[in-house]
């Protein structure tokens, strides 16, 4: 399968995932790293879930992000350069295991005082029917996505993170629209959602026709 990366932060992030493959470990395994990524992302979690009692906390939230990147992005590569890929194993595990790690940050989002739980999980919502419709192409075309429309799971945790950042700072106050009580982050979260889902139908339009075209329209 072959794969295709065009995000933003792209070339910056290839630089930094090859000079840290190069210095891993010998006792660092894919395996390990893939698990690891799914301590981040419970750390993620915890470090919400107890921005209840303190916004310091939003800083734990950060370093599980953080970690969770380095687990996500770096046991693949990890595979490659030391030549023990194994691509169905790998696709299987890593596709499956985002699913546990993308929930367990989006609940902890949803279990801090800034964003509301169902905001949350509807970003989720999309968030998934995203990476279901690159998987579904990947089964079709062969070429498996990374990221759509120059966007990827990296810049996803980098703009949890300045929101993370922009709250300690600055706080979120609550304040009502349409009688729900909310803040700048659930309206943010709630904008980045409805992107999501503006893209998934999008792409799954344009992809369709093509398909269409490529092997005949027969008018169904």
């Amino acid at each position: 399968m072959i794969r295709i990366h065009n995000s933003l932060v792209r070339s910056l992030e290839r630089k930094a995932l090859d000079w840290l493959v190069r210095r891993a470990p010998a006792r660092i395994t894919p395996d390990f790293l893939t698990a690891f990524g799914i301590v981040g992302a419970g750390i993620t979690l915890v470090g919400y879930a107890l921005t209840s009692w303190s916004p310091g906390f939003l800083w734990l939230a950060t370093l599980g992000l953080v970690l969770h990147w380095l687990g996500d992005s770096l046991d693949g590569s990890l595979a490659r350069f030391r030549k023990i890929e194994r691509p169905r194993y790998g696709y299987f595990l890593d596709q499956s295991i985002d699913v546990v790690g993308n929930l367990l940050i989006c609940v902890g989002m949803g279990l801090s005082p800034y964003v509301r739980m169902d905001v949350a999980l509807f970003a989720l919502a999309g968030y998934h029917a995203l990476s279901i419709y690159s998987q579904v192409r990947a089964c079709v075309s062969g070429e498996f996505h990374v990221s759509l429309a120059g966007w990827g799971p990296t810049e996803m945790r980098l703009l949890i993170i300045l929101m993370n950042t922009m709250v300690f700072f600055f706080g979120a106050p609550v304040f009502e629209v349409g009688g729900l009580a909310m803040t700048w982050c659930d309206v943010s979260v709630l904008l980045m959602a409805a992107g999501f889902f503006v893209t998934f139908v999008h792409l799954l339009a344009s992809y369709a026709r093509q398909l269409a075209r490529e092997e005949g329209d027969n008018g169904k």
